[in-house]
């Protein structure tokens, strides 16, 4: 079992609010730029941005490759269930919570054997029946898997994904097979919490209620049988772990922008602070058997 990250989903307004502020700033900035003399004038000044939200929905995909789900070539472990601690109450829908189509794990091989979709199929009106092509699959080429994500294109497959009602401290586990995203918005209210000031310290807003905030905030974890693969993972995380460095391999959807191109070394020459663990923590993280 391993800890992969922290999720939080700010409400949509919150999140819009804040990109037309950093919209602006990024324009005023290019604007500042385009007057200065030392610019030739015969330079082109930059088409301002339209301005978007800081967080948006993540849509339904499956956090794998269809095609090589038996296949371990290239792949840093094998992770068959997912799963996330629910922080907050998240019990109705387009409040940027979790959506999945539950049960789909069932027909997910026969889905991937009928090029990613569905027996779905309409009639033409002579009587035959013509199967339903996604629009983004006109020409029969399926969309790439990226790494370990694919998104889902399949219409007919979209239709049953639904949201998953959850209370706060609730775990949801579910099969790598099913697919699963956020809610398209989040529609809660942000309340600025009574108690909070401009003076506030980092500490005092920290021990606000995060439920007042009207963000949906998770920690996702994950279940790694252990076999071959998963052990070699484990030992990358572990060296990783002891050097105090961010992990090597695993989740990270985004660059660290501190890592050098080659991802080797590690520049951080401060001390580290040294974490003890507990007994179970000590197993759960590998370094000691079971």
């Amino acid at each position: 079992m391993y800890i992969d990250r922290i999720g939080f989903r700010l409400p949509s307004k919150l999140a819009e609010s804040i990109g037309k502020k950093r919209q602006l700033i990024l324009n005023n900035e290019d604007a500042t730029q385009d007057n200065d003399t030392t610019i030739p004038t015969k330079k082109k000044k930059k088409k301002q941005k339209k301005p978007r939200a800081i967080q948006r929905s993540l849509t339904p995909h499956f956090d794998l490759c269809p095609e090589t789900y038996h296949d371990i070539t290239n792949k840093n472990k094998w992770r068959p269930i997912q799963c996330f601690v629910s922080l907050t109450d998240n019990l109705l829908p387009n409040t940027g919570g979790f959506e999945a189509a539950p049960g789909f794990h069932r027909e997910f091989h026969s889905w991937v054997q009928n090029g990613r979709r569905l027996g779905s199929s309409r009639s033409d009106g002579g009587g035959l029946e013509t199967p339903i092509i996604d629009d983004g699959d006109k020409l029969g080429h399926k969309q790439p898997c990226i790494g370990e994500y694919t998104h889902v294109h399949d219409r007919e497959l979209m239709k049953r994904v639904q949201h998953i009602s959850v209370k706060a401290g609730s775990v949801v586990f579910w099969d790598n097979r099913v697919p699963h995203g956020n809610a398209y918005r989040n529609d809660n209210e942000y309340c600025q919490p009574t108690t909070a000031t401009s003076s506030s310290s980092p500490k005092q807003l920290s021990s606000l209620p995060l439920q007042s905030s009207g963000a949906r905030a998770v920690v996702y974890c994950s279940f790694l049988p252990d076999i071959p693969i998963n052990r070699r993972f484990v030992e990358r995380q572990l060296i990783d772990w002891k050097l105090g460095r961010a992990p090597r391999v695993g989740d990270r959807w985004i660059k660290q922008e501190e890592e050098e191109e080659d991802g080797d070394g590690d520049n951080n020459d401060s001390p580290r602070e040294i974490v003890r663990l507990s007994e179970l923590g000590r197993k759960l993280i590998g370094l000691d058997e079971w």
